[in-house]
């Protein structure tokens, strides 16, 4: 359930109990029951226990339901958190992919050359440039992002050379 969803509906909740709340506790001149009633009796008995009940249980209701609400919230938060590591590891990658052509480019190089150590050092500062937040993010050390680098050089031959035939 997306969280401007959720909001919607507590408002929604929220404004219709304070609907509803006004009109069960609206005092009306006229009593509901005739005062001869024993109904109207036992009320008067009744009365001041029932609002030291809700006045004692509805705020603790509320507070419960509240730290639901916080607690489903917070599942909801740690999978957008995960959602966006994902999306964040998927763009380093990418990254890495392009920043491995960009070296190859760069140095004047066909594709399908031979990746030297400079390369993949270019590659790495063309990463580290471009995407600084994303290599904080994620806490990518230098030799992982080496590694990463390294990891699409195959991904460039095939590319370069094309699916292979049988």
């Amino acid at each position: 359930m997306h969280r401007s969803t959720f909001i919607l509906g507590a408002a929604a909740v929220v404004i219709l109990s304070l609907l509803v709340g006004t009109a069960v506790f609206a005092q009306d001149a006229a009593p509901v029951v005739a005062r001869s009633s024993i109904w109207f009796d036992l009320w008067q008995i009744l009365q001041p226990l029932v609002v030291l009940f809700v006045s004692i249980v509805g705020p603790v209701l509320v507070t419960w339901i509240g730290a639901r609400v916080i607690a489903l919230l917070k599942i909801t938060d740690q999978a957008k958190q995960l959602e966006v590591e994902a999306q964040l590891r998927n763009a380093l990658h990418a990254s890495a992919a392009n920043a491995i052509r960009f070296a190859i480019a760069k140095a004047g190089l066909m594709p399908g050359a031979v990746i030297s150590p400079q390369l993949i050092e270019t590659a790495a500062t063309y990463v580290v440039e471009k995407n600084p937040d994303a290599l904080a993010k994620l806490k990518v050390s230098e030799d992982a992002l080496r590694e990463i680098i390294t990891s699409k050089v195959p991904d460039l031959v095939k590319v370069v050379s094309g699916p292979a035939r049988a």
